[in-house]
């Protein structure tokens, strides 16, 4: 015989039994118009974008640091056309050779990394110095790592002890041991 403590019982299982079943079926998939909108919302949103002061990036490949560099903030901005880094200065860059030896420093008013080319353009007062005393100046100078190759349109100041050289153009070497100075409208190669 049943009591109505057992009949409240089953009755009130019934129902949360019911009311489980309910909630599990309605929470299903996104469809696929929401899936996009939530896709959408997450790629506008600041989650792409990072923000960092006293900036100290160090590049290594297998184990050997191919670079250092310096600056007093940064802003990384990745998203599906762009990925780049803004870094403010003065930025300060150390290149080195394969040895883990010293090979130049770079010191400039600012630049930018867009780490899908390997490469690094550099703004203001770019000052290049190689460990054997070698000096290039200029206000813009893009390095594209994977190459070991700087290279400007601007004007350039270029000194190898005892001599030095100043036009309009530069393509050479991060060691700038190889290089090609354009002199108003002629190429020049010096090796």
């Amino acid at each position: 015989m049943e009591t109505l403590e057992t009949d409240i019982l089953a009755r009130s299982s019934l129902y949360i039994l019911s009311l489980l079943l309910f909630v599990i079926t309605s929470c299903g998939e996104l469809s696929e118009y929401d899936s996009l909108q939530v896709k959408e919302a997450l790629a506008d949103s600041l989650l792409n974008t990072t923000e960092s002061w006293n900036m100290n990036m160090i590049l290594v490949d297998e184990g050997t640091t191919l670079l250092k560099l310096r600056g007093s903030r940064s802003v990384t901005i990745k998203e599906s056309t762009r990925n780049e880094t803004r870094i403010s200065g003065p930025v300060f860059i150390e290149i080195f050779k394969d040895t883990g030896e010293l090979k130049s420093t770079v010191v400039c008013d600012s630049a930018f990394y867009l780490p899908d080319d390997a490469t690094f353009e550099m703004f203001g007062n770019v000052l290049v110095t190689t460990e054997d005393g070698k000096k290039l100046s200029s206000s813009y100078l893009k390095w594209e790592r994977k190459k070991d190759m700087v290279s400007t349109p601007e004007f350039v100041t270029f000194v190898s002890p005892p001599d030095s050289i100043a036009a309009n153009g530069f393509i050479g070497n991060t060691e700038l041991t190889s290089y090609i100075l354009n002199e108003g409208g002629g190429t020049t190669v010096i090796d």
